[in-house]
């Protein structure tokens, strides 16, 4: 499986996972100048602006590790500008999806971190 096509399968899953955890996903991949959110989502009024990361193994550390306070910091702001843009006047958290491809049975693992941060 490819890079790109494991980064792709992650974010489907983390959709569904925050579908099944009553999260309404209302965005996936937001572009705006600064950057991208993988997903924006609402829970009881609550914006959730999450981070998906997906690995193939866990050799290089859990892939919530990967979100670094460069792309924490970077992630804040990319929520002030959607605020902003979209007016949302309401609660705001930040949360991390990891889904862990294992090759060896075909199937992937996904935990969320509700308030990564």
């Amino acid at each position: 499986m490819s890079i790109r096509t494991l980064g792709q399968t992650g974010e489907i899953i983390a959709g569904k996972l925050l579908l099944a955890r009553g999260f309404n996903v209302l965005e996936q991949n937001f572009t705006c100048p600064l950057g991208e959110v993988d997903i924006i989502a609402d829970k009881n009024g609550t914006r959730y602006f999450v981070e998906v990361k997906t690995r193939s193994s866990l050799a290089f550390g859990r892939p919530g590790e990967a979100v670094t306070a460069d792309k924490r910091a970077r992630l804040r702001r990319l929520a002030e500008y959607y605020i902003v843009v979209r007016r949302f006047n309401g609660p705001v958290a930040f949360g991390v999806v990891e889904v862990i491809h294992q090759p060896y049975d075909r199937r992937f693992r996904a935990e969320l971190i509700e308030h990564a941060w």
